[in-house]
Parts: structure tokens; sequence; C-alpha cells
């Protein structure tokens, strides 16, 4: 009786405890693209999340349930995100005439700096300030909402390899379920838990192929991750942007997030690999325009399709197509123009995604698919 009543207390001890945390609610910027850096979003890292649990008694072969997270954090009031389905335009003051400063990507989070003014809102993001139509954002309630849609709490791995497994038992090899590899990430389970196992090792419990699955909590860090605005030097380099429109800047952050992405013949994959005009294809999908259906999904096709326009090279913009021949004459190439002299493009093999300067090939023609 006296073992059972100790041990309720334990659990009421710790439990209160865990009631108690707070979650921090830092921020981390991520690099500026320069030369040929990938392009990341930057992540809200959540500090001291977990109060430990060295101390508790497991008793028989039974398991201690906790919190993960105690409270999940409220956002700031005067946080707000994007509600575009590409980018929304920062400009550098409250008119559509002025000059746009940065974008604040689909979902993209920012912080309200003023009260609205002729339908706009100052905002903070990252290192962006500027102004945008307080009609794209979700605020107030919406954004709290949004910010449960957007990121869930997730288990990101620190480890260079870690199993996944169908129970919280480190020794068994039957309960192994898959490898996550450095910087792989599963959302954590609803409620936020962790398991202590007969070894006081700590699992947390994660969401895989529709089941519960467990990993160890030492190898994982866990929290949410957020996208900040990015700078018109960001996304555009040099290139005057008052003629870019949301559409083509959005085709330009997304291929800069792929550099380095494999060459693979016939693929269209921006995680497993894709060819130039499947990276092509698969950037323009992915910021809500379907290149394939409406151009063909080789170069060649794309470069004689009806569709689109060609243009000159003083008259080419961001997000406009560059084709190339490289085969007996006949067109085999194409990259996405950059502005200012410069393509990004699935190059080869040896390479991957890189960007060049336009030139680097015989240019066969330009075109424009896009207005």
């Amino acid at each position: 009786m006296l073992r059972s009543v100790c041990k309720k207390i334990s659990y009421l001890f710790i439990a209160t405890g865990a009631m108690v945390l707070f979650m921090g609610f830092t921020s981390v910027r991520a690099d500026v693209i320069t030369g040929e850096t990938s392009l990341c979003g930057a992540s809200f890292v959540i500090d001291n999340f977990y109060n430990n649990a060295d101390d508790v008694i497991i008793e028989d072969e039974d398991t201690f349930v906790s919190s993960l997270l105690s409270n999940d954090y409220s956002i700031p009031d005067n946080a707000a995100f994007a509600k575009v389905d590409s980018l929304l335009n920062i400009r550098a003051a409250a008119s559509t005439d002025s000059d746009i400063v940065g974008y604040l990507p689909r979902n993209g989070i920012c912080f309200l700096e003023s009260d609205p003014e002729y339908g706009f809102v100052k905002i903070s993001s990252g290192d962006v300030k500027g102004y945008v139509a307080k009609e794209y954002l979700y605020t107030s309630i919406g954004a709290k909402a949004k910010a449960e849609e957007i990121a869930p709490v997730r288990a990101t791995v620190n480890a260079p390899v870690l199993n996944i497994r169908s129970t919280p038992e480190k020794n068994s090899k039957d309960n192994l379920v898959e490898e996550l590899f450095s910087g792989q990430s599963v959302n954590v389970v609803k409620g936020n838990k962790i398991v202590l196992d007969s070894d006081k090792n700590e699992w947390v419990a994660v969401e895989y192929d529709g089941e519960t699955c467990y990993v160890m909590k030492k190898y994982v860090d866990v929290g949410r991750t957020f996208t900040y605005a990015c700078s018109v030097e960001d996304v555009l380099g040099e290139t005057d942007s008052k003629n870019v429109t949301a559409l083509r800047a959005s085709i330009i952050l997304e291929a800069k997030k792929h550099i380095g992405l494999k060459y693979v013949w016939s693929g269209m994959s921006l995680t497993k690999g894709a060819d130039c005009s499947g990276f092509c294809c698969a950037v323009f999908s992915k910021c809500g325009f379907d290149l394939e259906h409406i151009a063909g999904r080789s170069s060649s096709t794309q470069a004689a399709s009806s569709a689109g326009h060609k243009v000159t090279y003083a008259e080419a913009k961001p997000g406009d197509l560059v084709f190339y021949r490289l085969k007996k004459g006949r067109i085999s190439h194409v990259a996405i123009y950059l502005g200012g002299g410069k393509i990004i493009h699935e190059s080869s093999s040896s390479g991957g995604v890189i960007i060049s300067d336009i030139d680097c090939m015989k240019v066969a023609m330009i075109k424009n698919f896009l207005d």
C-alpha cells in the first residue's frame, strides 16, 4: 500500500512540474545566398521544453509517460502569416507604387509593427522590414490557428543515423521500422509525449507511415519550423524588381532552394533529382504553374511549343526559360533565367543544380511563358 501511494505521489510531483515548464521562442536566421549557397528558410527553435526526469523510479516493467511539451507556446499577439499562393510583396511604403524590398513566402511568418494605413500594415520578418496589404495576412486568432497547421511539432535528427522503432526498446531487432539520417524530421504525436523505458532512456513518440513509433530523445531536436521573408537581393540579386511579379519571384526563390540537387535522367523530383527540363517543370509546378501541361516535358517540346513567346535578351525577365543547342544543333538543354545575366539549371551528373552565366553555352532562344 505504502509503495503504491509513494508511486502516485512521485507521478503527481513530476506531472505538476511538467505543467509549469516554459518554452522559449527564439529564432535562427538562415544564411543569405552568396555565390551558389542554397537558400533555406529560418527556424524557430524551441528551447527548455522538457524538465529532466532522471529521478523517476520505474518499478517493474511499467513505463512512465509525461508531456514532452507541457504547454504549447503562444505566438506573440502581433504575429501574422502570409495568406497567398506564392509570395507576398513587401514594399518600402504603404503603396502599390512603392519599391519592393522583399518577399514573404506562402505561410511565412511576420510581426506587425503598426496599425493599418490605407489597407497596408508595417511588418518585420527576419532582416526585412516594410509594408504589406493587410488583407493578405492571417492575423490574431487566425494566425494562432495557422501556426498549428503549418508548423506542427517535429523531431529532427541530430545524429548521423537514427532508428525509428515500433516500441521504445533499443536492444530489440524486431521493432526496427526505418532509418532516418541527420537533418531528416518526423512529426511528434499529438500530445507531445515522451516515454521512459525500464533503463530510463527517454523516447519521443512520433508519427511515421500512419503509426505511432519512437525515437530516442537525445538524438533529436524538437521544435517548430517557420519561414522568414527574403530580401529582394536574396532572391533577385541586382535585378530591378519593379517588373518582377510575385510568381516570377517565387520561381526564383524555389529554384535557389535546390542548388546542388543531383542530376537524374528523366527525373522530375526536387528531392530525389531531376534532369534539366524536369527541374524547370518541378519548380514551376511547386509555384502553381503547370509548365509540363502547357508546353511539354522536354526542352525541345517546350522550345517548339506554341505556348509562350520568344523574347530578346534585353526583354528577358527572371523566370523566363533559356534554351540551348547542345547536340547536333538540336535544342537539348533549358535553364531558368535569374536576371542579371545569370541562369539556374540542372547542369550535369557531376554538377547538379548550379548558377551559371547565361552565355555559358550557345543560347538558342529565350521564352516567356508567364505573361
